[in-house]
């Protein structure tokens, strides 16, 4: 978790934002820098006001609760708070409105008429290659949770988007150095021959006498305490025994049927192959030439042509190699244009059907009607589902009955024998230790850690049963004795003095270096090190036992060869090397590769210079008072998303 927040905190200021749910396959996207900012109280419902534009209460809650759900990891409201994230969303709104308003100021706009060509030529919105119509379309707005008008002035904004970042960054352009500097940064190669200086691996030869221990335990007594700890006993109430049990009859188990019969209906499903031919980056003239064929194509195969190996001579599908096997799906499992295979019979060839990535042939193999499994059928694979809810609600009331007279009778024994409860008792624990026997005892620990002594606690569910806990000691935190820290002492006193070691070493390498006259083996010799060889590694590179050479690249790109060059530390480690050899960037290779590198450093180029530029603009506006912010309509509804 704190490796992911790290990496979180340091992108959030450069963050994608999901605007439109992804629909079949396509999706919206805005990318906006975030900058930190100020705040100045507004009236109202609004978030933010950004000169004439305005982060309404239902735009900042919608958006930020799309980011979370967009999110790897769930992460806590306090986490969030700790973190700034409403700040950060806020943040990526106020830009946007900042390029809406520079956009408007430079006279650009997007027409409707734009808005309209874009939704038709979307492939989310094809069928057959042309637009599935407006009724449809708004339909498919509907079924995620979009209203036509929401989706379209979304849309808007982002086209106005591409618009003004063209407009800005229409004069940036990338020289042929900086497109040759790029190629050889990651095609130039070296080989070193190195020795790292790891203070993990001198740790070895460490040695440190009870003394040297005590006395570093002395100058960093503070450091050390022994955590509150606490011994409890608990009745538990054992879930298996109570679903191994549980009886069910067959009246119990028509009655669930009937709830739940649509949970076992078999769906609709066929066995297909297919032929595809792409279509992707192809002109319409290409594309009409495949069109004819697939045509041919489909004509052999309905001619009684074996449809597999037409497949593996004509498909550029993934399943070409195997005869166009598309295995056995369900309908709308695939996308809506397979559903139209669904009106296929066994056998069947379809024509032409053109998808996103192509034109497709697909034949049926075998197809299985949708059915309802009849209750005779199922019954038996019922059964178990609820013996297995009627032990875990019995063994739940039996524990709930143990706590509550607990409360009048505080003999966990006699209470716990009368429910044929077993008693077991923890030893000394500190709270994030684990109660072996009870799984992920957290909520087991965090209850006991807030009893008093013989006081007795609530159910409490925990692997495989319940668990009604009864506190029977507690050691209270305490500064550690040197025998209680004794290990800890000796851990830490030993990893210092090998970063010691290990900074000495580092020293000695540097001074020897610098002298003119180092040889790279007699300096491992000298300090204990092992020269490897190094496998051929670019400037991003990076050696397995040490990291990154970006540190070094210059140097390693220069130096001449076997010359020891300046060392580098990370993270502790130092790395001591010479330049064995050196690979050119091919000539002939770099000139082939220039037009494509250069268009890929151009978009990074001006994706760097507009987000300058928003910056830019966001940062005037905040110093001229035109964009404020409503803190409190801001902390409200930021408490409110989930």
């Amino acid at each position: 978790m704190l490796d992911f927040m790290r990496r979180q905190h340091k992108r959030l200021k450069w963050v994608w934002i999901v605007i439109i749910i992804v629909l079949g396959g396509g999706m919206v996207l805005a990318y906006i820098p975030f900058n930190d900012l100020g705040s100045i109280s507004l009236s109202g419902d609004d978030v933010a006001k950004v000169g004439s534009e305005t982060v309404t209460a239902l735009e900042f809650r919608n958006t930020y609760t799309n980011y979370l759900k967009n999110m790897q990891q769930q992460l806590s409201p306090e986490i969030r708070k700790a973190f700034g994230f409403d700040k950060q969303i806020l943040d990526y709104l106020i830009s946007q409105k900042v390029m809406m308003s520079e956009a408007k100021r430079l006279g650009l706009q997007v027409t409707d008429n734009e808005i309209q060509q874009s939704i038709y030529t979307n492939p989310s919105f094809q069928s057959g290659g042309s637009f599935i119509g407006k009724e449809r379309y708004e339909d498919l707005l509907r079924q995620n949770n979009l209203r036509a008008e929401d989706f379209e002035n979304a849309l808007r904004n982002e086209l106005l988007s591409a618009k003004i970042a063209s407009f800005i960054t229409a004069g940036v352009s990338v020289s042929d150095k900086e497109a040759e500097d790029e190629y050889r940064k990651r095609n130039e190669k070296a080989t070193l021959n190195y020795f790292v200086i790891d203070p993990t691996k001198l740790e070895a030869k460490v040695t440190l006498s009870d003394q040297d221990l005590k006395d570093y335990y002395e100058k960093n007594k503070g450091r050390y305490n022994v955590p509150e700890k606490r011994k409890s006993r608990y009745a538990f109430v054992d879930l298996i025994k109570y679903r191994v049990e549980a009886k069910a009859d067959d009246k119990e188990l028509k009655d669930f049927y009937d709830e739940h019969a649509e949970e076992y209906r078999l769906p609709e499903q066929v066995t297909a192959q297919e032929i595809l031919f792409k279509t992707e980056k192809k002109k319409p003239e290409e594309i009409e030439a495949l069109r004819k064929k697939a045509a041919d194509v489909v004509a052999r195969a309905k001619k009684g042509e074996d449809f597999a190996k037409l497949a593996m001579e004509f498909s550029e599908g993934l399943s070409a190699k195997q005869g166009g096997n598309l295995g056995t799906f369900q309908r709308g499992t695939k996308g809506p244009e397979y559903d139209a295979v669904f009106n296929l019979g066994t056998g069947a060839i379809s024509d032409v059907i053109t998808m996103q990535d192509g034109l497709h042939i697909v034949k049926v193999i075998n197809k299985e009607e949708g059915r309802l499994r009849p209750f005779d059928e199922i019954k038996e694979a019922i059964r178990p589902r609820i013996l297995f809810d009627k032990g875990g609600k019995q063994a739940k009331a039996v524990a709930e009955q143990i706590a509550v007279e607990l409360g009048a009778n505080k003999d966990l024994n006699a209470v716990a024998a009368k429910h044929g409860a077993t008693v077991k008792e923890t030893d000394l624990l500190e709270q994030s230790q684990p109660v072996p026997g009870l799984g992920n005892s957290t909520a087991y620990q965090t209850k006991v850690f807030t009893l008093a002594k013989d006081a007795l606690g609530t159910a409490i569910d925990v692997q495989n049963g319940y668990a009604i806990p009864q506190v029977v000691e507690i050691q209270a935190t305490h500064p550690a004795t040197y025998e209680e820290a004794k290990d800890k002492v000796a851990t830490e006193a030993k990893s210092e003095k090998a970063r010691q070691m290990a900074t000495e070493n580092g020293t000695k390498a540097d001074e020897a270096i610098k002298s003119g006259k180092a040889d790279l083996s007699a300096l491992a010799r000298t300090l204990g090190g092992e020269v490897k060889t190094s496998e051929k590694l670019t400037r991003a590179g990076s050696i397995p036992e040490f990291g990154s050479i970006s540190e070094r690249d210059q140097e390693i790109f220069s130096l001449p060869l076997g010359q020891v060059g300046p060392s580098a530390s990370l993270g502790g480690k130092t790395l001591v090397f010479s330049v064995k050899e050196r690979e050119s960037a091919n000539a002939e290779e770099m000139k082939k590769a220039l037009p494509t590198l250069r268009t890929d450093l151009l978009g990074a180029k001006r994706e760097r210079y507009f987000s300058a530029y928003i910056k830019d603009a966001q940062k005037r506006m905040e110093d001229s008072k035109a964009i404020s912010v409503n803190e409190t309509a801001l902390a409200q509804i930021a408490e409110t998303v989930q």
